[in-house]
């Protein structure tokens, strides 16, 4: 006897493996912004502070604002890739519960397939039996 649920099973099983794949992107989208951020922010602190001169001064200060901003916007992505992540876990999570669901449905549901088919095999020994001694009572008399 087949699992009436069989289809729904295999969707349950790509739907899941759709979400560690979209939970592995955004993890790995999250560490890169994260480590971009991490390099900007090196960047910002290897900036010398021996000015010589105002032009030097003035490109200096130029480029920390730059840096500040670009910065600014890593951390901005970080946050927005780290959000990403925790829905793409949520879903993820989601989708592996509904699975384990349906899984436990059909090993019930094979569990209850094979004791049927015992019983039934049971049945038709008993019956054989009878027919037997049925056969064996009649041939006597």
């Amino acid at each position: 006897m087949t699992f009436p649920l069989a289809g729904l099973l295999r969707v349950r099983g790509a739907q899941e493996r759709v979400a560690a794949e979209r939970l592995s992107r955004a993890t790995a989208e999250r560490m890169q912004s994260e480590s971009a951020a991490q390099d900007a922010q090196a960047s910002l602190a290897d900036l010398s502070s021996h000015v010589n001169d105002a032009a030097t001064l003035l490109a200096m200060a130029a480029a920390r604002a730059a840096g500040r901003s670009a910065l600014s916007d890593l951390q901005a992505l970080t946050e927005l890739h780290r959000a990403e992540e925790d829905e793409a876990k949520y879903a993820h999570v989601e989708a592996k519960q509904e699975l384990k669901g349906l899984e436990r449905l059909e090993s019930t549901h094979r569990v209850e397939a094979a004791r049927a088919e015992l019983s039934a095999e049971q049945n038709r020994l008993d019956e054989i039996a009878v027919a037997r001694v049925g056969r064996g009572t009649a041939g006597a008399a």
